[in-house]
């Protein structure tokens, strides 16, 4: 008969395991296809501005033709009184149809011997512009005297008042009495004009900055994320910046909508069908295991003849099974932690975007609704690290998991986790640190230390059957000869001391003498995996320590980690974190065979300014470096790969003889060590956003 409770809560398990992969199912569609959007906005904006670039070019063109003709005029005039006759009348002329032009002026040794309109003439004749307070000025009349050519400078303050820019040529002087040099003032404001930019619509904001990078009145509010339309203009080159007035994110937000109606939908639609499914399912499973019951009580007496053979059969397949155990246990880590990598980066992704939102927001419903969905992503992240607390624990029975020791602080270690071991116990258990005074240096693996740390604790909480109390202390051992107990056997000299003490039920003698074996278990089936402690074991005798435990039944139990002390000189205190800064287009080669993983890390990198190429596996990425016409200034790879794996891959570029950074990620190792030098390093899987960008970053900047 079918436990309608048991059937009930199965079924809502299945209803919200539907609902949280449909949720990131969709997000990750959603953000795809945002993308996607964009991008297409982003070539119709500039398929539409494009034109005006051209249009600006014409309108500075037609004034150097106007500049042009000044020049012909100067140089056609048989001497300088008939040009000083003549100037007026040429410079009306000019001027005509033309309010842009604020003045015409002839220039001579670096000084302004004529200008028109008259009304300025007493201001500015005979003024030395090499002597102008503003460098672009005096640069301008300096590069106009060495070419032909035009030489435009500004927008400055001028003599005559008012923002404008001044082109310059220079002429051939028949004689000392003639100018060297002809001008035309512009104002720019009603040269702009002309472009007639309000023809763009309004939901488009532009910028126009000079060859200083300046931005020029009246266009001087510089968008974010803007297009880029590069303008020539004399000499040199503006630039013209256009982007949507309130973000290409909100440009497209309207295509967004359908889609994320009919994710909604389909989501509704597969958690009724779970519903359904995972109630059929319980009745089965009821069935079943009635059915098997009745099987393994007609077998009972079958397994009693057999259990002796049995026995010996498994002695003789115990070293095979353990092998076998710890290849699985591998494989199994390192698919996992492809996926915690994925969902670990995606979530801080998406937590990263919520808070922008909600800063964008605040004060608004939509703040509120976002900080309830970051809190949600923060959920999701916590859960991930516990999941990755199991991977480590399945990588270090099976001995593929990467160990960096380093010089650490153990006392600094138990603080850093003390918040996260009492959330692990719950409220029910009175949990306490007691740390020494003083640093208490090791050389240890941080993550692998605060795993033996964790796995004391939990373990110590299982032997607590209604609350009780347990207290992680840490001291200094100094022995001068070869310790007793409790500590027998403890070489002489100075040790680290871990102890994990509860109060619990403890344990007897026999217990004691088997609870570090792998799968060795007191609790019930389904309640442990019988991994915790014996990683533990394999975590501190590989860092050179050794375990003692205290334990009787009724009694309580104390676990001490000894480690060897090093000496007391100052650690080294660890720097702050760093944001991942932005990077100049550096082009990296992402090699992974997961497709999601795969697609996080490409997200990741271009998100900091980077250019990514992707390759399926190491067979691919090597094809793609042979044919590539330029060299990839880092190649992200995965270790285990179908074709080529990383470790054969970078050998391959070893042997091609190209020199580039090999930075490998993975949770799973086999064989020899990975390379650990100027040109190869490591990221352990699952890792954050920010660490991966830091990382890439260090490999990038160690190449440079």
């Amino acid at each position: 008969m079918v436990d309608r409770p048991s059937q009930f809560t199965r079924s809502i398990r299945a209803v919200l395991l539907t609902v949280v992969l449909g949720l990131a199912a969709a997000t990750a569609f959603d953000r795809w296809y945002a993308g996607l959007l964009v991008e297409r906005e982003r070539t119709r904006v500039q398929a539409f501005v494009a034109p005006y670039t051209s249009l600006l070019e014409g309108i500075f063109q037609r004034r150097v033709v106007r500049l042009e003709a000044l020049r012909s005029f100067v140089s056609l005039q048989p001497s300088a009184d008939e040009l000083a006759r003549k100037f007026p009348t040429f410079a009306d002329g000019l001027r005509v149809a033309a309010p842009e032009v604020r003045a015409v002026q002839l220039v001579q040794h670096s000084r302004i011997v004529a200008t028109n309109p008259e009304a300025d003439a007493a201001a500015l004749i005979g003024y030395d512009l090499s002597r102008h307070p503003d460098p672009e000025v005096r640069d301008g009349v300096e590069r106009a005297s060495r070419t032909d050519s035009m030489a435009m400078a500004g927008p400055f303050q001028l003599l005559q008042g008012g923002n404008g820019i001044v082109l310059r040529m220079r002429v051939t002087a028949k004689a000392e009495s003639f100018p060297d040099q002809v001008a035309l003032v512009l104002n720019v404001g009603e040269l702009l004009m002309e472009a007639d930019f309000g023809r763009l619509p309004s939901s488009l904001q532009i910028a126009l900055l000079d060859r200083q990078g300046r931005p020029v009145a009246p266009f001087e509010h510089v968008p974010t994320e803007p297009l880029r339309f590069p303008v020539s203009v004399g000499d040199g080159q503006w630039m013209l910046l256009v982007a949507p007035a309130l973000g290409w994110s909100s440009a497209v937000f309207d295509d967004l909508r359908p889609t994320r109606l009919a994710s909604a939908l389909i989501i509704v639609l597969l958690t009724a069908l779970a519903y359904g499914v995972a109630g059929r399912q319980e009745r089965l499973r009821q069935a079943v295991a009635d059915r098997t019951g009745a099987l393994a009580q007609a077998n009972d007496d079958l397994r009693r003849e057999a259990a002796e053979r049995r026995d010996l059969e498994e002695q003789l397949l115990h070293s095979q099974k353990m092998e076998a155990v710890g290849t699985l246990a591998g494989g199994v880590a390192h698919d996992f932690n492809n996926l915690l990598t994925a969902i670990v980066g995606f979530a801080q992704l998406a937590e990263q975007q919520a808070a922008d939102m909600q800063r964008r927001a605040d004060g608004s419903d939509d703040a509120r609704q976002l900080r309830e969905l970051r809190t949600d992503l923060s959920e999701i992240m916590k859960a991930s690290d516990r999941a990755s607390l199991l991977t480590a624990q399945l990588l270090s029975f099976s001995r593929r998991q990467k160990s960096t020791p380093a010089r650490l602080d153990v006392n600094v270690s138990v603080r850093d986790i003390d918040r996260m071991l009492r959330r692990l116990i719950g409220e029910t258990v009175m949990f306490s640190t007691d740390v020494s005074q003083g640093q208490l240096p090791v050389h240890a693996d941080g993550g692998q230390l605060a795993q033996v740390i964790v796995n004391l604790v939990v373990n110590a909480r299982d032997a607590l059957s209604n609350g009780g109390r347990i207290q992680v202390r840490t001291r200094t051992l100094d022995l001068s000869a070869v310790g007793v107990a409790p500590f027998a056997g403890l070489p002489a000299g100075e040790w680290a001391i871990i102890e994990v003490e509860d109060d619990g039920v403890g344990m007897s003698p026999e217990v004691v003498a088997r609870m570090f074996e792998p799968f060795f278990t007191t609790k019930r089936l389904g309640d442990g995996t019988g991994l915790g402690l014996s990683t533990v074991y394999g975590i501190v005798t590989q860092a050179g320590g050794q375990l003692f435990v205290e334990s009787a039944p009724g009694r309580g139990t104390t676990v001490s980690v000894a480690l060897p002390r090093l000496d007391t000189c100052p650690l080294q205190s660890p720097s702050a974190p760093q944001p991942p800064s932005v990077a100049n287009g550096e082009l990296v080669l992402v090699v992974e065979d997961e497709a999601g993983l795969r697609r996080l890390v490409g997200e990741i990198l271009k998100r900091q300014g980077y250019r990514v190429e992707v390759a399926y596996d190491g067979q691919d990425a090597l094809d793609q470096l042979e044919q590539a016409i330029e060299a990839p200034d880092l190649v992200l790879t995965d270790v285990v790969m179908p074709r080529l794996g990383g470790r054969e891959l970078a050998e391959a570029i070893v042997a091609r003889r190209l020199d580039i950074p090999v930075l490998f990620m993975s949770g799973y190792q086999e064989g020899d060590p990975l390379p650990d030098d100027t040109q190869h390093g490591y990221i352990a899987k699952p890792f954050t956003p920010d660490a991966l960008i830091n990382r890439v970053r260090a490999m990038v900047r160690t190449r440079v």
